[in-house]
């Protein structure tokens, strides 16, 4: 598994670290992968993109537009991609997904989303504290 962050030096900055993502793929299960063995942190801004979503899988890797959205929007719209094939729903057309399959989606991964940023959450107080904990 690979977690890779394009630089960025101008606002908005990124959202979600690395850290961040490995937090999600411990809370996961397994499975939920698939194929893909690549996270990417994209310096690109979603509004520049062609895709409907700011996290897509595509073939082997993650891209994730985190740059300018909340890291929470972000770790649930990483949960709705990591489920997506394990749930059986394709999307029809760009992965585009129609609102009765992402109300299926959101509803599914809603515990693990809970679980992840709680995590997440400690962590930040930890850190904030002065106490590191290795993830």
């Amino acid at each position: 598994m690979k977690i890779v962050t394009d630089k960025v030096s101008s606002e908005p900055f990124h959202s979600i670290s690395k850290q961040d993502i490995q937090v999600v793929i411990r809370n996961i299960p397994k499975d939920w992968i698939g194929i893909a063995n690549v996270f990417k942190i994209s310096s690109q801004l979603f509004s520049n993109s062609k895709w409907s979503r700011p996290v897509i899988e595509n073939n082997t890797t993650f891209i994730i537009m985190s740059r300018g959205f909340d890291r929470d929007y972000i770790i649930k719209e990483l949960l709705i991609e990591l489920a997506l094939s394990p749930c059986g729903i394709y999307a029809v057309n760009a992965h585009r997904v129609t609102k009765n399959q992402r109300w299926k989606l959101e509803t599914m991964i809603q515990p693990m989303f809970d679980n992840i940023i709680k995590e997440l959450n400690e962590l930040s107080t930890e850190n904030k504290n002065g106490r590191l904990r290795e993830l």
